[in-house]
Formats: structure tokens, sequence, C-alpha cells
């Protein structure tokens, strides 16, 4: 029941994008995104349960802290632009680039991959690798890893999996030698 209800949700999704970027409600733009996204989803149906897990292994979302993190994650990055574009602008503050590593307590596949994600998105944070639990962070200043280092936005990804909301992790930073070597001329 629950592959099904997959498939389907899957299945309307891709029909509403189909028809959203086509704009055309003719019989032959209607049949070609039927087919289009029946064998998108059939294609990927394997792929997504290799990533996201079988549908019984799939936690239920919270829609309501879904929105809410999305909210808050829209809201996080201006800021965070403006944080970014002050170092790069103003010579007194040179930015501090590192590599920051932390375990986080997400279960689902689905979950750490939002965290990934969204840690990209914000201004100054770059995921570099996921290796299970294992996050290797770039950051351009250490301030910019400041919701990753008290936790906050892991506990609303948790909240939004329906999962208790993790204590703040064991940040590993390690600052990025930038000075360039003297000119030997």
């Amino acid at each position: 029941m629950v592959k099904a209800t997959r498939t389907a949700v899957l299945f309307l999704v891709l029909l509403l994008f189909w028809q959203a970027l086509s704009a055309r409600i003719d019989p032959l733009f209607i049949t070609l995104g039927v087919l289009s996204a029946a064998l998108t989803t059939w294609f990927s149906l394997r792929l997504l349960e290799s990533v996201v897990g079988s549908a019984q292994d799939t936690p239920r979302i919270h829609v309501w802290h879904l929105l809410r993190f999305l909210g808050w994650l829209l809201l996080q990055i201006p800021p965070a632009g403006f944080q970014v574009a002050a170092v790069v602008l103003d010579p007194r503050r040179p930015p501090r680039p590192g590599v920051v590593c932390f375990r986080t307590e997400l279960k689902s596949p689905a979950a750490r991959t939002l965290l990934a994600n969204a840690i990209t998105l914000v201004p100054g944070t770059m995921t570099l690798n996921v290796d299970g639990s294992e996050f290797t962070v770039h950051a351009f200043t250490p301030e910019t890893t400041a919701d990753l280092a008290n936790g906050g936005m892991q506990g609303r990804i948790a909240r939004a999996f329906r999962q208790p909301p993790e204590p703040a992790p064991q940040m590993r930073w390690e600052p990025i030698h930038d000075e360039l070597p003297e000119d030997p001329g």
C-alpha cells in the first residue's frame, strides 16, 4: 500500500511539473506528459528506494515542521550572504576559511540529505562530504557554522522527520592555511 502511494505521488508530481513547464493542454502534450511521467516514475523507483530506503523504512515527515524549517532556512540566507560580503569587502576582516567535521544523529538518509543541501544553500558554507552520519563542511569563516555548532539546523530537521532533537555536535575545526608563500624574486 505504501509503495503504491509513493508511486502515485511521484507520478502525479512529475505530471504536474510537466504540465507547469509545458503550459499546454492539447491532447498531444497531455499524452506526452503522461508517458514521460510514467517512464520517469518507473525508472526512478528503484533509485529512490536505494537512496531513501524502502517505503516501509521511510520516516513519516511532519509537514508543518518541514515548512517551518524551509521558512527558517530562507530567512538565514540573506544575513549569511551579507556576512560573507562584509568579510570580502572589508580588508580589516580577512576570511578565515576552514573545514569542520561533525557527526549527526539524524537516522534517515533523506534527513541527512536535507541537512547537506541546507548547509550548501547558506552562503559561506558548503558540504564537501557525507559519509554515513559524518559530515565534512567547508566554511568561509568559523562564524558561518554557528547554526551547525549549536545544533539548530539539525534540530529543526529532526523535528520535521519526527526524531527527538539532538544535542549540539562535537565540531572539529581545521583552519586552511591561506597565506601565500613569499615571492623569492
